[in-house]
């Protein structure tokens, strides 16, 4: 496609006051705050888990004490996918624009699309979570299910067992789940969630949930103790299902990488005299392990 005078005769014509045109403030960076952001210098990244040691053994009185292996677990590789956009114009357009929209302005606009690419890509982690085709060390396993294995053996869950909104019942349990996850040999660890993460839609319900002094919904003055838990809200316009939400650790391993970073680049057809604009930029996003993480995609 190339952009010429016939389609575009508005920006050639005098008398207009304002051309409406990439005039709308954007929104912050939303998906930095829910992956760790980096960086990546060859073709894909690996990363794999490892089970340490179990609990102790009791040893006999004259019995020998038991030898146990660390545990190696599968890889989890990140690949890169490329994505690029350009517009092209032709030199009479480039000339005759009155209103300086179709070489600033437009270039502008390329802009807008890397930065709703990243949000994209960064969200995909959280937008496929229920999806056993995106997985982290278990194939098969999705970042929130009610099967992830450990390599000593059993399971565990980040998922209700049947599948809720949220509400200050759910809520209440999934802080719980956070506090009885073991690592890969049943040993407990110490994580606590920090992050509440939902649609526009929920943001009403943890509006209250969160900022609620008294317990929500209850005819007694018990204090809300989900408010003391210093949980901070994020609200989140790239989560395409308005019903899921997510609590999320400090310590998650929801990762994403720039392969290369946008790139602008623009010239011009020897042949035709048409300015040709275009961006480009190499990125992923995935997990590894599951854990700092719970969610649901609501009932």
């Amino acid at each position: 496609m190339t952009i010429v005078r016939g389609a575009f005769s508005n920006l050639i014509a005098p008398g207009y006051r304002k051309v409406i045109f990439d005039t709308y403030r954007e929104r912050p960076v939303e998906g930095n705050k829910l992956v760790n952001m980096g960086r990546a210098n060859r073709a894909y990244i690996e990363d794999v888990n490892m089970a340490g040691f179990g609990t102790l053994l009791e040893k006999p009185e004259g019995g020998r004490v038991i030898y146990q292996d660390p545990l190696q677990g599968n890889p989890k590789r990140y690949t890169f996918s490329t994505y690029g956009l350009g517009f092209r114009i032709t030199q009479e357009m480039m000339e005759d624009d009155l209103y300086g929209i179709v070489g600033n302005k437009f270039s502008r606009a390329l802009g807008r699309s890397v930065r709703h690419n990243f949000e994209v890509v960064a969200h995909s982690i959280l937008n496929n979570a229920f999806n056993p085709l995106f997985y982290g060390f278990e194939a098969g396993i999705p970042l929130v299910s009610t099967l992830h294995g450990n390599l000593r053996g059993g399971t565990q869950s980040n998922r209700p067992a049947v599948d809720a909104d949220l509400s200050l019942t759910t809520l209440q349990a999934a802080v719980e789940a956070f506090h009885g996850w073991t690592d890969e040999s049943g040993l407990q660890i110490a994580d606590s969630p920090r992050y509440l993460v939902t649609g526009v839609s929920n943001m009403w319900v943890a509006g209250v949930l969160l900022g609620a002094t008294l317990l929500p919904g209850g005819n007694f003055n018990d204090p809300n103790i989900i408010k003391n838990l210093g949980l901070t809200h994020i609200i989140s316009h790239y989560i395409t299902d308005p019903d899921a939400w997510f609590l999320l650790s400090s310590d998650h391993d929801m990762n994403y990488f720039d392969r290369r970073m946008p790139t602008f680049s623009n010239t011009d057809d020897f042949d035709t005299g048409d300015a040709k604009f275009k961006v480009t930029r190499r990125n992923g996003a995935g997990f590894g392990d599951w854990r700092g993480v719970y969610g649901s995609p609501g009932a």
